[in-house]
Protein backbone atom coordinates (compact mmCIF):
# COMPACT_ATOMS: atom_id res chain seq x y z
CA UNK A 1 0.00 0.00 0.00
CA UNK A 2 1.55 3.28 -1.04
CA UNK A 3 2.20 5.63 1.83
CA UNK A 4 0.39 8.60 0.28
CA UNK A 5 -2.77 6.48 -0.05
CA UNK A 6 -2.70 5.00 3.45
CA UNK A 7 -3.95 8.25 5.06
CA UNK A 8 -7.42 9.15 3.73
CA UNK A 9 -9.79 11.92 4.72
CA UNK A 10 -13.48 11.12 4.16
CA UNK A 11 -15.72 14.18 4.16
CA UNK A 12 -19.29 13.38 5.17
CA UNK A 13 -20.10 10.55 7.58
CA UNK A 14 -23.64 9.76 6.50
CA UNK A 15 -24.67 6.35 5.17
CA UNK A 16 -22.13 6.38 2.35
CA UNK A 17 -19.24 7.97 4.20
CA UNK A 18 -19.46 6.01 7.44
CA UNK A 19 -19.77 2.58 5.82
CA UNK A 20 -16.85 3.39 3.52
CA UNK A 21 -14.82 4.68 6.47
CA UNK A 22 -15.52 1.49 8.40
CA UNK A 23 -14.57 -0.70 5.45
CA UNK A 24 -11.30 1.09 4.70
CA UNK A 25 -10.25 1.44 8.33
CA UNK A 26 -10.97 -2.25 8.92
CA UNK A 27 -8.64 -3.01 6.00
CA UNK A 28 -5.83 -1.06 7.62
CA UNK A 29 -6.19 2.43 6.15
CA UNK A 30 -5.85 5.39 8.50
CA UNK A 31 -9.16 7.21 8.12
CA UNK A 32 -9.86 10.77 9.20
CA UNK A 33 -13.59 11.42 9.05
CA UNK A 34 -15.08 14.89 8.81
CA UNK A 35 -18.68 15.58 9.77
CA UNK A 36 -20.37 18.84 10.79
CA UNK A 37 -23.46 17.28 12.42
CA UNK A 38 -22.88 17.19 16.17
CA UNK A 39 -25.32 14.33 16.79
CA UNK A 40 -23.31 12.03 14.52
CA UNK A 41 -20.04 12.99 16.17
CA UNK A 42 -21.56 12.46 19.62
CA UNK A 43 -22.69 8.96 18.62
CA UNK A 44 -19.23 8.18 17.26
CA UNK A 45 -17.67 9.35 20.51
CA UNK A 46 -19.70 6.55 22.10
CA UNK A 47 -18.48 4.13 19.39
CA UNK A 48 -21.89 3.70 17.82
CA UNK A 49 -23.31 4.56 14.38
CA UNK A 50 -26.22 6.94 13.94
CA UNK A 51 -28.09 4.43 11.74
CA UNK A 52 -28.69 0.71 11.58
CA UNK A 53 -26.42 -1.38 9.38
CA UNK A 54 -25.58 -5.02 10.14
CA UNK A 55 -22.12 -5.41 11.78
CA UNK A 56 -21.33 -1.69 11.57
CA UNK A 57 -21.52 -1.26 15.34
CA UNK A 58 -18.98 -4.03 15.89
CA UNK A 59 -16.54 -2.69 13.28
CA UNK A 60 -16.79 0.87 14.61
CA UNK A 61 -15.83 -0.22 18.12
CA UNK A 62 -12.79 -2.00 16.69
CA UNK A 63 -11.50 0.76 14.38
CA UNK A 64 -12.06 3.54 16.90
CA UNK A 65 -10.27 1.55 19.60
CA UNK A 66 -7.27 0.75 17.38
CA UNK A 67 -7.21 4.37 16.16
CA UNK A 68 -7.58 3.53 12.48
CA UNK A 69 -10.63 5.82 12.47
CA UNK A 70 -10.64 9.32 13.93
CA UNK A 71 -13.30 11.97 13.36
CA UNK A 72 -13.57 15.74 13.55
CA UNK A 73 -15.87 18.57 12.55
CA UNK A 74 -13.28 19.86 10.07
CA UNK A 75 -10.02 18.71 8.50
CA UNK A 76 -7.29 18.98 11.15
CA UNK A 77 -4.73 21.63 10.21
CA UNK A 78 -1.86 19.23 10.86
CA UNK A 79 -3.37 16.27 9.01
CA UNK A 80 -0.57 14.31 7.32
CA UNK A 81 -2.44 12.81 4.38
CA UNK A 82 -3.20 14.09 0.89
CA UNK A 83 -6.08 11.87 -0.31
CA UNK A 84 -9.67 13.06 0.06
CA UNK A 85 -12.98 11.26 -0.57
CA UNK A 86 -16.11 13.44 -0.70
CA UNK A 87 -19.34 11.63 0.25
CA UNK A 88 -21.72 14.43 1.27
CA UNK A 89 -25.38 14.30 0.25
CA UNK A 90 -27.06 15.97 -2.72
CA UNK A 91 -30.74 16.19 -1.69
CA UNK A 92 -33.30 17.86 -3.91
CA UNK A 93 -34.32 21.44 -3.16
CA UNK A 94 -37.89 22.75 -3.26
CA UNK A 95 -37.64 23.14 -7.05
CA UNK A 96 -36.57 19.54 -7.63
CA UNK A 97 -32.92 20.40 -8.35
CA UNK A 98 -30.03 18.69 -6.60
CA UNK A 99 -28.31 20.78 -3.97
CA UNK A 100 -24.58 21.19 -4.50
CA UNK A 101 -23.94 23.57 -1.61
CA UNK A 102 -22.56 20.77 0.57
CA UNK A 103 -20.20 19.66 -2.19
CA UNK A 104 -19.06 23.24 -2.71
CA UNK A 105 -18.46 23.70 1.01
CA UNK A 106 -16.33 20.59 1.43
CA UNK A 107 -14.48 21.29 -1.83
CA UNK A 108 -13.45 24.64 -0.38
CA UNK A 109 -12.29 22.86 2.76
CA UNK A 110 -10.25 20.43 0.67
CA UNK A 111 -8.81 23.37 -1.28
CA UNK A 112 -7.53 24.89 1.95
CA UNK A 113 -5.92 21.61 3.03
CA UNK A 114 -4.65 19.89 -0.12
CA UNK A 115 -0.99 19.91 -1.13
CA UNK A 116 0.60 19.34 -4.54
CA UNK A 117 -0.07 15.91 -6.06
CA UNK A 118 -3.07 15.30 -3.82
CA UNK A 119 -5.91 12.98 -4.86
CA UNK A 120 -9.59 13.93 -4.65
CA UNK A 121 -12.36 11.37 -5.17
CA UNK A 122 -16.00 12.40 -5.42
CA UNK A 123 -18.44 9.66 -4.38
CA UNK A 124 -21.67 11.63 -4.01
CA UNK A 125 -24.46 11.21 -6.57
CA UNK A 126 -24.30 14.28 -8.80
CA UNK A 127 -25.47 15.63 -12.12
CA UNK A 128 -23.12 15.02 -15.01
CA UNK A 129 -20.25 17.52 -15.05
CA UNK A 130 -20.14 18.25 -11.32
CA UNK A 131 -16.71 16.72 -10.67
CA UNK A 132 -15.07 18.68 -13.46
CA UNK A 133 -17.04 21.93 -13.34
CA UNK A 134 -17.49 22.40 -9.61
CA UNK A 135 -15.09 20.33 -7.48
CA UNK A 136 -12.08 20.61 -9.80
CA UNK A 137 -12.59 24.34 -10.44
CA UNK A 138 -12.80 25.15 -6.73
CA UNK A 139 -9.64 23.23 -5.82
CA UNK A 140 -7.55 24.46 -8.77
CA UNK A 141 -7.95 28.02 -7.52
CA UNK A 142 -5.23 27.08 -5.03
CA UNK A 143 -3.13 24.41 -6.73
CA UNK A 144 -2.82 23.02 -10.25
CA UNK A 145 -1.04 19.72 -9.55
CA UNK A 146 -3.63 17.30 -8.19
CA UNK A 147 -5.57 14.27 -9.40
CA UNK A 148 -9.32 13.88 -9.32
CA UNK A 149 -11.73 11.00 -9.93
CA UNK A 150 -15.40 10.12 -9.63
CA UNK A 151 -16.12 6.71 -8.06
CA UNK A 152 -19.86 6.21 -7.38
CA UNK A 153 -21.25 4.39 -4.36
CA UNK A 154 -23.21 1.35 -5.58
CA UNK A 155 -24.20 -0.59 -2.45
CA UNK A 156 -27.64 -0.90 -0.90
CA UNK A 157 -28.46 -0.12 2.70
CA UNK A 158 -28.60 -3.23 4.83
CA UNK A 159 -25.86 -4.91 2.77
CA UNK A 160 -23.35 -2.11 2.34
CA UNK A 161 -20.46 -3.66 4.26
CA UNK A 162 -20.62 -6.90 2.27
CA UNK A 163 -21.54 -5.46 -1.13
CA UNK A 164 -18.75 -2.87 -1.19
CA UNK A 165 -16.28 -5.77 -1.26
CA UNK A 166 -18.11 -7.67 -4.02
CA UNK A 167 -19.62 -5.14 -6.42
CA UNK A 168 -17.34 -3.84 -9.20
CA UNK A 169 -16.14 -0.30 -8.53
CA UNK A 170 -16.62 2.19 -11.36
CA UNK A 171 -13.75 4.66 -11.69
CA UNK A 172 -13.73 7.74 -13.87
CA UNK A 173 -10.63 9.91 -13.76
CA UNK A 174 -9.65 13.30 -15.08
CA UNK A 175 -6.88 11.38 -16.83
CA UNK A 176 -5.33 7.92 -16.66
CA UNK A 177 -3.08 8.84 -13.74
CA UNK A 178 -6.05 10.02 -11.67
CA UNK A 179 -7.97 6.84 -12.43
CA UNK A 180 -5.04 4.60 -11.57
CA UNK A 181 -4.49 6.34 -8.24
CA UNK A 182 -8.15 5.84 -7.34
CA UNK A 183 -7.93 2.21 -8.41
CA UNK A 184 -4.92 1.68 -6.13
CA UNK A 185 -7.24 2.43 -3.22
CA UNK A 186 -10.31 0.49 -4.29
CA UNK A 187 -8.40 -2.60 -5.39
CA UNK A 188 -7.74 -3.14 -1.67
CA UNK A 189 -11.52 -3.26 -1.21
CA UNK A 190 -12.93 -5.14 -4.22
CA UNK A 191 -11.37 -7.39 -6.85
CA UNK A 192 -13.05 -5.80 -9.87
CA UNK A 193 -12.38 -2.13 -10.64
CA UNK A 194 -13.58 -0.79 -13.97
CA UNK A 195 -11.90 2.34 -15.32
CA UNK A 196 -14.15 4.25 -17.73
CA UNK A 197 -13.20 6.91 -20.24
CA UNK A 198 -14.11 10.06 -18.31
CA UNK A 199 -15.42 11.64 -15.14
CA UNK A 200 -18.75 12.26 -16.86
CA UNK A 201 -19.15 8.62 -17.91
CA UNK A 202 -18.80 7.46 -14.31
CA UNK A 203 -21.26 10.13 -13.11
CA UNK A 204 -23.82 9.05 -15.72
CA UNK A 205 -23.48 5.34 -14.91
CA UNK A 206 -24.69 5.96 -11.34
CA UNK A 207 -27.70 7.96 -12.54
CA UNK A 208 -28.59 5.41 -15.23
CA UNK A 209 -28.36 2.52 -12.75
CA UNK A 210 -30.85 4.01 -10.31
CA UNK A 211 -33.18 5.48 -12.94
CA UNK A 212 -33.37 2.07 -14.60
CA UNK A 213 -34.53 0.51 -11.34
CA UNK A 214 -37.16 3.21 -10.97
CA UNK A 215 -38.45 2.38 -14.47
CA UNK A 216 -38.36 -1.34 -13.67
CA UNK A 217 -40.52 -0.90 -10.58
CA UNK A 218 -42.87 1.60 -12.21
CA UNK A 219 -43.84 -0.88 -14.92
CA UNK A 220 -44.75 -3.44 -12.27
CA UNK A 221 -46.80 -0.78 -10.49
CA UNK A 222 -48.60 0.10 -13.71
CA UNK A 223 -49.41 -3.59 -14.24
CA UNK A 224 -50.76 -3.77 -10.67
CA UNK A 225 -53.03 -0.78 -11.30
CA UNK A 226 -54.30 -2.41 -14.50
CA UNK A 227 -54.97 -5.64 -12.61
CA UNK A 228 -56.90 -3.82 -9.90
CA UNK A 229 -59.01 -2.14 -12.56
CA UNK A 230 -59.73 -5.44 -14.32
CA UNK A 231 -60.16 -7.42 -11.07
CA UNK A 232 -57.29 -9.74 -11.99
CA UNK A 233 -54.49 -10.88 -9.67
CA UNK A 234 -51.21 -9.14 -10.44
CA UNK A 235 -49.38 -11.84 -8.48
CA UNK A 236 -50.80 -14.53 -10.72
CA UNK A 237 -50.07 -12.55 -13.88
CA UNK A 238 -46.46 -11.84 -12.90
CA UNK A 239 -45.60 -15.23 -11.36
CA UNK A 240 -47.15 -17.28 -14.13
CA UNK A 241 -45.96 -15.08 -16.95
CA UNK A 242 -42.29 -15.31 -16.00
CA UNK A 243 -42.22 -18.94 -14.87
CA UNK A 244 -39.35 -20.58 -16.81
CA UNK A 245 -39.74 -17.86 -19.44
CA UNK A 246 -36.57 -15.81 -19.51
CA UNK A 247 -37.90 -13.12 -21.82
CA UNK A 248 -40.26 -11.90 -19.08
CA UNK A 249 -38.67 -10.55 -15.93
CA UNK A 250 -41.20 -8.40 -14.10
CA UNK A 251 -40.66 -7.03 -10.63
CA UNK A 252 -43.39 -7.33 -8.03
CA UNK A 253 -45.35 -4.12 -7.48
CA UNK A 254 -44.88 -1.96 -4.45
CA UNK A 255 -43.94 1.49 -3.12
CA UNK A 256 -40.72 2.99 -4.45
CA UNK A 257 -38.88 5.25 -2.02
CA UNK A 258 -35.55 6.00 -0.45
CA UNK A 259 -32.80 8.57 -0.89
CA UNK A 260 -31.60 7.22 -4.26
CA UNK A 261 -34.54 6.19 -6.42
CA UNK A 262 -36.61 9.24 -5.48
CA UNK A 263 -34.05 11.80 -6.61
CA UNK A 264 -31.71 10.26 -9.16
CA UNK A 265 -34.14 10.50 -12.07
CA UNK A 266 -34.39 14.22 -11.40
CA UNK A 267 -30.61 14.54 -11.26
CA UNK A 268 -30.43 12.69 -14.59
CA UNK A 269 -32.93 15.15 -16.02
CA UNK A 270 -30.95 18.03 -14.53
CA UNK A 271 -27.87 16.74 -16.35
CA UNK A 272 -29.69 17.52 -19.60
CA UNK A 273 -30.49 21.13 -18.78
CA UNK A 274 -30.08 23.32 -21.87
CA UNK A 275 -30.27 20.19 -24.05
CA UNK A 276 -33.10 19.35 -26.42
CA UNK A 277 -33.36 15.77 -25.17
CA UNK A 278 -35.15 14.75 -21.97
CA UNK A 279 -35.25 11.33 -20.27
CA UNK A 280 -38.96 10.95 -20.98
CA UNK A 281 -39.31 7.28 -20.05
CA UNK A 282 -37.51 7.80 -16.74
CA UNK A 283 -39.62 10.87 -15.92
CA UNK A 284 -42.84 9.04 -16.77
CA UNK A 285 -41.78 6.19 -14.49
CA UNK A 286 -41.06 8.60 -11.65
CA UNK A 287 -44.51 10.14 -12.13
CA UNK A 288 -46.19 6.72 -11.82
CA UNK A 289 -44.28 5.89 -8.65
CA UNK A 290 -44.87 9.28 -7.07
CA UNK A 291 -48.63 9.18 -7.68
CA UNK A 292 -48.98 5.69 -6.26
CA UNK A 293 -49.69 6.94 -2.74
CA UNK A 294 -52.63 9.10 -3.74
CA UNK A 295 -54.05 6.38 -5.98
CA UNK A 296 -53.99 3.78 -3.21
CA UNK A 297 -55.36 6.10 -0.52
CA UNK A 298 -58.30 7.08 -2.74
CA UNK A 299 -58.98 3.41 -3.40
CA UNK A 300 -58.87 2.59 0.29
CA UNK A 301 -61.13 5.48 1.22
CA UNK A 302 -63.72 4.14 -1.22
CA UNK A 303 -63.50 0.65 0.33
CA UNK A 304 -63.73 1.96 3.89
CA UNK A 305 -66.83 4.01 3.07
CA UNK A 306 -68.56 0.80 2.04
CA UNK A 307 -67.85 -0.74 5.46
CA UNK A 308 -68.00 2.06 8.00
CA UNK A 309 -69.85 5.28 8.70
CA UNK A 310 -66.87 6.36 10.78
CA UNK A 311 -63.25 5.26 10.60
CA UNK A 312 -61.86 5.43 14.12
CA UNK A 313 -58.42 3.89 13.79
CA UNK A 314 -55.90 3.50 10.97
CA UNK A 315 -52.60 1.71 11.59
CA UNK A 316 -49.57 1.78 9.30
CA UNK A 317 -46.84 -0.86 9.47
CA UNK A 318 -43.38 0.16 8.29
CA UNK A 319 -41.82 3.62 8.56
CA UNK A 320 -38.42 2.97 6.93
CA UNK A 321 -38.33 3.24 3.14
CA UNK A 322 -37.75 -0.52 2.83
CA UNK A 323 -37.78 -3.58 5.04
CA UNK A 324 -35.54 -6.00 3.17
CA UNK A 325 -32.65 -5.68 3.80
CA UNK A 326 -33.67 -4.06 7.10
CA UNK A 327 -32.89 -0.38 7.62
CA UNK A 328 -33.97 2.44 9.91
CA UNK A 329 -33.63 5.01 7.11
CA UNK A 330 -36.78 7.11 6.65
CA UNK A 331 -35.33 9.48 4.06
CA UNK A 332 -37.84 9.87 1.22
CA UNK A 333 -39.83 6.95 2.59
CA UNK A 334 -43.18 6.52 0.89
CA UNK A 335 -44.58 5.88 4.38
CA UNK A 336 -44.23 9.61 5.07
CA UNK A 337 -46.46 10.45 2.11
CA UNK A 338 -48.91 7.72 3.10
CA UNK A 339 -49.23 9.05 6.62
CA UNK A 340 -49.71 12.61 5.41
CA UNK A 341 -52.19 11.62 2.72
CA UNK A 342 -54.19 9.42 5.10
CA UNK A 343 -54.30 12.31 7.58
CA UNK A 344 -55.78 14.57 4.90
CA UNK A 345 -58.48 12.09 3.94
CA UNK A 346 -59.27 10.98 7.51
CA UNK A 347 -58.53 14.01 9.71
CA UNK A 348 -60.63 12.74 12.64
CA UNK A 349 -59.18 9.21 12.71
CA UNK A 350 -56.56 7.93 15.14
CA UNK A 351 -53.55 7.28 12.89
CA UNK A 352 -50.34 5.62 14.06
CA UNK A 353 -47.28 3.98 12.52
CA UNK A 354 -45.11 1.11 13.73
CA UNK A 355 -41.52 0.21 12.88
CA UNK A 356 -39.19 -1.88 15.03
CA UNK A 357 -36.00 -0.10 13.88
CA UNK A 358 -36.86 3.56 13.37
CA UNK A 359 -35.72 5.87 16.16
CA UNK A 360 -38.09 8.07 18.17
CA UNK A 361 -36.47 11.20 16.73
CA UNK A 362 -37.99 10.46 13.31
CA UNK A 363 -41.50 10.14 14.74
CA UNK A 364 -41.03 13.43 16.55
CA UNK A 365 -39.53 15.15 13.50
CA UNK A 366 -42.51 14.33 11.29
CA UNK A 367 -45.12 14.67 14.04
CA UNK A 368 -46.27 11.06 13.63
CA UNK A 369 -47.93 9.02 16.34
CA UNK A 370 -45.86 5.96 17.22
CA UNK A 371 -47.38 2.56 17.83
CA UNK A 372 -45.33 0.68 20.41
CA UNK A 373 -45.97 -2.82 19.10
CA UNK A 374 -47.85 -4.76 16.45
CA UNK A 375 -50.68 -5.87 18.74
CA UNK A 376 -51.31 -2.23 19.64
CA UNK A 377 -51.51 -1.45 15.92
CA UNK A 378 -54.06 -4.17 15.22
CA UNK A 379 -56.25 -3.64 18.29
CA UNK A 380 -59.59 -2.05 17.25
CA UNK A 381 -58.17 -0.93 13.90
CA UNK A 382 -60.50 -0.37 10.97
CA UNK A 383 -57.62 -0.84 8.57
CA UNK A 384 -54.02 -2.03 8.65
CA UNK A 385 -51.74 -0.85 5.84
CA UNK A 386 -48.44 -2.72 5.35
CA UNK A 387 -45.96 -0.23 3.87
CA UNK A 388 -42.66 -2.10 3.78
CA UNK A 389 -41.51 -5.68 3.37
CA UNK A 390 -39.75 -6.28 6.67
CA UNK A 391 -39.67 -9.96 7.65
CA UNK A 392 -41.65 -9.36 10.84
CA UNK A 393 -44.61 -8.27 8.71
CA UNK A 394 -44.19 -11.16 6.30
CA UNK A 395 -44.23 -13.59 9.25
CA UNK A 396 -47.36 -12.18 10.87
CA UNK A 397 -50.12 -14.61 11.82
CA UNK A 398 -52.90 -12.61 10.21
CA UNK A 399 -55.58 -15.04 11.33
CA UNK A 400 -54.76 -14.30 14.97
CA UNK A 401 -54.10 -10.61 14.43
CA UNK A 402 -57.42 -10.15 12.62
CA UNK A 403 -59.21 -11.12 15.85
CA UNK A 404 -57.93 -7.87 17.37
CA UNK A 405 -59.39 -5.68 14.63
CA UNK A 406 -62.86 -4.22 14.31
CA UNK A 407 -65.38 -6.32 12.47
CA UNK A 408 -65.30 -5.85 8.68
CA UNK A 409 -61.79 -4.42 8.87
CA UNK A 410 -59.28 -4.33 6.03
CA UNK A 411 -55.68 -5.52 5.92
CA UNK A 412 -54.13 -3.82 2.91
CA UNK A 413 -50.72 -5.02 1.82
CA UNK A 414 -48.66 -2.80 -0.49
CA UNK A 415 -46.10 -5.58 -0.93
CA UNK A 416 -48.19 -8.72 -1.62
CA UNK A 417 -46.53 -10.57 1.25
CA UNK A 418 -49.36 -13.09 1.66
CA UNK A 419 -51.32 -15.52 -0.48
CA UNK A 420 -54.87 -14.22 -0.33
CA UNK A 421 -56.38 -17.63 -1.08
CA UNK A 422 -54.77 -19.27 1.95
CA UNK A 423 -55.85 -16.71 4.53
CA UNK A 424 -58.75 -17.41 6.88
CA UNK A 425 -59.32 -14.13 8.68
CA UNK A 426 -61.69 -13.56 11.58
CA UNK A 427 -64.39 -10.96 12.29
CA UNK A 428 -65.19 -10.55 8.58
CA UNK A 429 -61.81 -8.93 8.08
CA UNK A 430 -60.68 -8.92 4.44
CA UNK A 431 -57.18 -9.00 3.01
CA UNK A 432 -56.33 -7.19 -0.20
CA UNK A 433 -53.06 -6.16 -1.78
CA UNK A 434 -51.86 -3.73 -4.38
CA UNK A 435 -52.72 -5.40 -7.68
CA UNK A 436 -54.83 -8.03 -5.87
CA UNK A 437 -57.93 -6.24 -4.65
Amino acid sequence: MKNNNKEICILGLGYVGLTLSATLADLGFKITGVEIRKKILDDLQNKRPHFYEPNLNKILKKIISNKNFKFYNKIPHNWAGNTYIITVGTPLDENGNSRVDLIKNVSKEVKNSIKDNGLVILRSTVKVGTTRNIVKKIIEKKIKKFDIAFCPERTQEGKALTEVKKIPQIIGGLDRKSAERARNIFKKVTKTNLIVSSLETAELIKLVDNSQRDVYFSYANEIAKICDELKISATEVINTGKFKYGRTNLAFPGPVGGPCLIKDTYILNESLNNKKLKPNIALAARNINENLTKDIVLQLRSELKKRYKKVDKISLLGFAFKGNPPTDDTRDSISIKFYQEIKKKFPKSDISIYDSLVKDDDYIHFGFKKSNNINQSFKNANIIIILNNHKIFKNLNLKEKSKLMKSKGIIYDCWNLFDKKRLNLKRNVVYSAFGNI
